[in-house]
């Protein structure tokens, strides 16, 4: 299996039907496909969440971090229902099916929707421990990131079918692109858990500010 710069890549385990597992590259542009389409739509929410507020007087001073607490609950429950139900169903999200790629379990059978709740999980774990399980994607043999690790799962190529089927795992990119991950590692460790604490703390820093005063 040749990768995009044209060098052979392989691990084997098993059997000849050749799968190919995929890299951070491909996986990147998926996530940051999903990560547009959650953000758009959580805004959605947050938007229709307001506009209910008008009328149930939740935009006074005295209920502004009550209000914030609910969309940031109502956007992470989006998140997790989007990302549990597309795994488990059809073990694509929309950006996986625009790069051409699948989540499986490492059988190649379906997740279904414990493991995709599974690996939602194994999602937060990897970023809040300074995105250390994103990086592991470069480097692992089977390009399993964390949450892989924890769920069980491989993601490989849509069109890769090996279900019940011995299988030799093919990288899709080479060794030689792990620089390259790391580099992204950093911005990833920088962006996912300021991002989380962020949050956090745009929804609990007016209770902390009320308590001082």
């Amino acid at each position: 299996m040749n990768d995009s710069a044209g060098t052979s890549v392989a691990y084997q385990d098993f059997g000849d039907n050749d799968v190919t597992v995929i890299g951070f590259n491909r996986r990147l542009l998926a996530a940051l496909y999903d990560g547009f389409l959650v953000a758009f739509l959580t805004f959605i929410i947050a938007f229709a969440i307001g506009f209910l507020g008008i009328f149930i007087d939740m935009f006074r001073p005295t209920s502004d971090a009550r209000m914030q607490a609910i969309i940031l609950i109502a956007g992470l429950i989006f998140s997790l229902v989007y990302f549990t139900v597309s795994w488990g169903r059809s073990g694509q999200t929309i950006g996986m099916g625009l790069t051409g790629i699948k989540v499986v379990r490492t059988d190649g059978t379906r997740l279904g929707y414990g493991k995709a709740f599974l690996r939602y999980v194994g999602y937060v774990i990897s970023a809040l421990l300074l995105s250390l399980g994103f990086l592991w994607i470069g480097f692992d043999k089977r390009r399993q990131g964390w949450h892989d690790k924890i769920a069980g799962t491989l993601v490989t190529l849509s069109d890769d079918d090996f279900a019940g089927e011995e299988a030799t795992f093919t990288p899709s990119d080479s060794g030689s692109s792990k620089w390259v991950w790391i580099a992204v590692w950093f911005v990833f460790a920088l962006v996912a858990p300021a991002s989380l604490v962020g949050g956090a703390l745009w929804v609990l820093g007016p209770v902390v500010r009320r308590a001082l005063q």
